[in-house]
């Protein structure tokens, strides 16, 4: 037996174990007493995330519906939020079926873990993988469209309240997702970047090179005359929407503050999130506009997360998981507060997903 299989063989086995071992609700679950002290220090919004499961969590819901002033549709909301909770918890076991080659088993094993139910993995090698390994780009079954593309759809939606014109900017990568980018009212510009000269290319989109040109033209005629000369990017811009690899962000940001100052909304693709190990890296993008959901604003404002992309990641395979838990308890639908966005789940169709265009200040580390 060669030392790659018998690797694969022990990775396979540990799976196993733990697999097995997730589907004990004993080892998962605490004391009463411990139960009910956690279930009194989650809120609400930790609740509608359906990250985790406690039969306590009935009680507080029911706290809540029966002791807060709620209007009626919030009073709805919590009613379905508890009927869909006693549905999960009522169901004695969930089977999932996954190729042990599964590029996210270690993940969705955590997430079993997390998740606090009585979920089975059954392993079969002749299984196709039926999770993505770009889990950001690519849709997961179940789901409407990709995190990519509900990112796109926010900006959208985002750049239509204002009027006026639009420079979209993008790296070769993302030149076919940059076609998407769309607005009711106003005129689209695309500019690809391909250099490494981020202050040149900045100053030519922005028609500062043009400015300081005419300068030097008008100043030609007469060398004698002294004027003072301030650059003036272009006026017909209003936004500025940035499709870029994730280390490019940190550094087109400055360089278009350094001509356009405040002048100009800017607003960033998903990806610009997707390099940043610590959330206090967003500040680089400060004042620019980001799509963030509300589950992942509060993790911040918490200093509850590390590397951004895993926790997208990981966000994306809850999705996945929770997917199969509601469909296989009887869920009719449900909306949930999702790391990546807002998830509205029907079982007649597929999720969709709303995420909502954060402006990027220190707020945002404040909770």
């Amino acid at each position: 037996m060669s030392c790659i299989e018998k690797k694969y063989i022990k990775h396979v086995l540990s799976l196993l174990i733990l697999a097995s071992c997730s589907s004990t609700s004993n080892n998962l679950k605490t004391t009463s007493n411990e139960s009910f002290a956690k279930a009194n220090n989650r809120d609400l919004q930790d609740i509608i995330s359906y990250s985790t499961f406690d039969k306590n969590d009935l009680r507080l819901l029911q706290n809540i519906i029966d002791n807060q002033i709620l209007s009626q549709s919030e009073l709805q909301d919590l009613k379905l939020h508890k009927k869909n909770y006693q549905k999960i918890l009522r169901k004695n076991k969930y089977q999932i079926e996954l190729n042990p080659s599964q590029k996210y088993s270690k993940k969705l094993i955590e997430l079993i873990y997390q998740f606090n139910l009585p979920i089975n993995i059954s392993w079969n090698e002749s299984k196709s993988n039926i999770i993505p390994e770009n889990l950001l780009q690519k849709k997961i079954s179940g789901s409407c469209a990709s995190l990519y593309d509900d990112s796109i759809s926010s900006i959208n939606k985002e750049i239509s309240k204002i009027p006026g014109a639009i420079l979209v900017i993008f790296s070769e990568e993302y030149a076919s997702i940059s076609k998407n980018i769309k607005s009711a009212n106003s005129k689209i510009y695309t500019v690809k970047y391909d250099g490494d000269n981020f202050q040149e290319f900045t100053g030519e989109i922005l028609g500062i090179n043009l400015s300081t040109s005419r300068f030097k033209k008008i100043s030609s005629l007469n060398p004698n005359l002294i004027m003072n000369f301030n650059p003036r990017s272009r006026s017909d811009i209003q936004q500025i929407v940035m499709l870029l690899k994730p280390q490019e962000f940190k550094a087109m940001i400055p360089a278009l503050r350094y001509h356009g100052g405040s002048k100009f909304k800017y607003i960033n693709f998903v990806s610009s999130l997707e390099d940043l190990n610590d959330p206090l890296q967003l500040l680089d993008y400060e004042d620019s506009h980001a799509p963030i959901s509300i589950f992942l604003s509060r993790k911040i404002q918490n200093e509850e997360t590390t590397s951004i992309e895993n926790f997208l990641e990981y966000g994306v395979l809850g999705e996945w998981l929770l997917n199969q838990v509601f469909k296989q308890s009887g869920v009719q639908s449900a909306t949930v507060n999702s790391p990546t966005g807002t998830i509205f789940y029907d079982s007649s169709t597929c999720n969709r997903r709303e995420i909502d265009m954060e402006k990027i200040s220190l707020d945002l580390f404040s909770a």
